[in-house]
Order: C-alpha cells, then structure tokens, then sequence
C-alpha cells in the first residue's frame, strides 16, 4: 500500500467513530452467515427459518466454509457478508484483508472482553519478575495457543527481551530465553515440520502416568491446558504459568479432584505484573499480560452498518428468549459457542475500527508475529 494510501486509511479509520450512528437506506436485505460445521450450518437455517415466521425484516442466508480463513475469503469476495470470529482471526482479518467488525459479544453485560491472560507463580518464588525471566522455566497451556504462546510470548518480544533476528524462529528464540519449560505441542509436526525445534520446551512436561506422550499436544501431556500449566507450577516443575485469570478458581474448592489440586491453595500463588511488580490473584484487572477481546463479527466495512441493524432485529426478538429459539444458546445442537458464544449476554455495536475492539496492548501482542507472515 502507497505512503498516501495508508494515511488516508488511517484519517478514515481515526474518524469512523465519529460517522453518524443511523444507518443509510440500502435495497439489499439479505445477511449471508458463514458457518464452518454441520451443526452451525443447522442453527444458521433455524435461526432463519425463526427469522421468517416472526416476520424479522431481512433475509438470513447460511453459506458453508471450511474454516475461518475460508470465511474471511468469502466476506472479502463478498460470497458471504459475516462471520463470528475468535480475536486472532479478527486481527489476520483485519490486517489481511482490510475486513472489520459490525458487533461484538459481551459477557458481562457491560464490555467486550473474554478474559485476562495472567503470569502465575508460586508465592514463596520471592526472586521472580516479568522483567527477568531469562533462564527461568514457564508452563504453556499449549503451542500456538493465545493464552500459551501469542500473548507471552508477544510480550517478551515487545520488552526486547527476546529476539526473533531475521529468521523470524519463534521457537528457537523462545528456547533459547527459557532455561526449561513446557509447551505441548511444540515438537508436533503440525509446528515443527522439520524436527529441529528445541528440546528444551519440552522438558517440563511429564507425559501421562507410564511416561509416555511427553509435550504431546492433548491431555495425554499433564501439563497440558489450563490446568496443566497450573499443575506444572503447582509441582514445581515451572517458575511461571501463563494461564486465564479464572484457571486457579476452576481448579480450587475441590472442582478438579487430583491430588495436586487438593493441596493447592490461593494463598499458595501470586500474579507477575508487566511493570515488574506482582499481585494477589483477584488483582488481574490490574496486573495481566493482555485482556483478550471477546469474539465479534467479521464484515466487509461497507457493511458495518447494514449487517448491525439486522443483528440488533434478531437480537431484539432471540436474544433473551425464554422459550423457542435462542440466539445464544446451542443446547440442541449437540456442540458448544455456534454462531454466538453461548456465554454471550447481548451483542454490542462496534463502531470504531477491528483494532479498536482487538485493543492497543492485545493488537501490539499480535503485531510482534507479523515476520511470520500469516496472511
């Protein structure tokens, strides 16, 4: 894109929460939904078939894709006009495809975000800091995951402490950082097809209980997931854990039954803040690495306003639905989070721009993977 261009895109995107809030008269009435499984691609035909009888003004049409890129292509090509989209593909969206938002889902009734992404560490590592955390140990939840990998270690490359260089090799500066960890997945074909990423990211990763399927990327590997980042921690096998705010929660007061999580206590883990300080675990609004965004609806920009207002008209009338047809809800489908979150309290209006809603520190977290070239 020219020097010119590009400014002018900025002024445009600076300026377009300022565009007038009513939305201008256009002939086309149909909504093209891209759905990416058997059971989306069913609730998407409910949902217009409910659409229909209730006499919601607009047409929902169910265009079938095979994953969210395929969707983003769609939209682009304007086969298809919107999507629900996880924050990662909003950005590649955005940033690939000049592509943008129309709403987005809260879950609190009152803002956008999903959840906070926090460093834990046991209470009694007194010599811990974000700000050093070279030849230290850390638990991922899993590879390539945006709790486990995009947002730490997008922090540790926008506070130079690590150094991808010109190879752009995530794996091999993340090796080279840490002294040990454990991130599942890392040495899978899928993400090392070569089979030259360290072994050192694997070395805090126990396997299941015959030693077997070490770092492998399932619940095989204990220290896999959420609760496995914790577990490696809890057992001292890591210094740190990067894991969502609420992990120790689902895991406390006899929510997980294993051994390890029976003794576990809140008092017996505190937060790393970014600033190099630390804090108390109810304490994450404060001190995370990254509050990632809730999911929201792709669209082409010329369609922000069109594709909300009919939204905001199926919201009206399936949004809190007591009986019949819910919009956020997808019990009867045999699968969880189709074309909503099932979490979702109401949609919200993005007016501003995709990174407006992605946010500064999310979006700055997943510009440090741009050499990688995933568009």
């Amino acid at each position: 894109m020219a020097l010119a261009e590009r400014g002018l895109k900025v002024i445009f995107l600076l300026f377009l929460p300022l565009l007038s809030t009513s939305c201008a008269t256009t002939k086309k009435s149909t909504v093209s939904w891209c759905v990416v499984s058997d059971a989306e691609e069913q609730k998407c035909l409910d949902l217009a078939g409910n659409a229909t009888a209730k006499n919601v003004k607009g047409t929902l049409e169910c265009v079938r894709g095979l994953n969210a890129r395929d969707c983003m292509n769609k939209i682009k090509n304007g086969t298809a006009d919107a999507a629900s989209m996880f924050a990662d593909d909003i950005y590649a969206a955005g940033f690939c495809h000049g592509l943008d938002l129309a709403a987005g889902e809260s879950y609190n009734r009152v803002d956008g975000i999903n959840y906070y992404v926090v460093a834990m560490a046991r209470r009694s590592s007194s010599d811990l800091s974000l700000l050093e955390m070279h030849e230290r140990s850390s638990c991922h939840p899993g590879m390539r995951t945006t709790v486990g990998w995009t947002v730490p270690i997008g922090y540790l490359v926008n506070t130079s402490q690590i150094s991808v260089g010109e190879q752009c090799n995530f794996p091999k500066a993340v090796g080279n950082f840490f002294g040990y960890s454990c991130v599942p997945g890392v040495r899978d074909p899928q993400h090392d097809p070569s089979g030259i990423n360290p072994k050192n990211l694997c070395e805090a990763c126990i396997g299941d209980e015959n030693d077997r399927h070490i770092c492998a990327n399932n619940h095989r590997e204990r220290h896999y997931g959420e609760a496995g980042a914790l577990r490696c921690v809890a057992e001292n096998l890591g210094d740190v854990a990067f894991v969502k705010h609420n992990t120790v929660f689902d895991n406390l007061d006899g929510k997980n039954q294993e051994s390890w999580a029976l003794d576990l206590e809140v008092e017996d883990l505190k937060l790393l803040c970014p600033d190099g300080t630390e804090a108390a675990l109810n304490e994450y609004e404060q001190c995370h690495l990254a509050a990632v965004p809730a999911n929201a609806v792709v669209v082409r920009v010329e369609d922000k306003c069109r594709v909300w207002k009919y939204l905001e008209r199926l919201q009206n009338v399936f949004g809190n639905a007591a009986e019949g047809f819910s919009l956020f809800s997808s019990a009867d489908y045999g699968q969880a989070d189709l074309l909503f979150s099932d979490a979702t309290h109401h949609l919200l209006r993005v007016l501003g721009s995709y990174t407006s809603w992605l946010g500064p520190t999310y979006t700055t977290m997943l510009q440090a993977f741009e050499c990688e070239g995933f568009c």
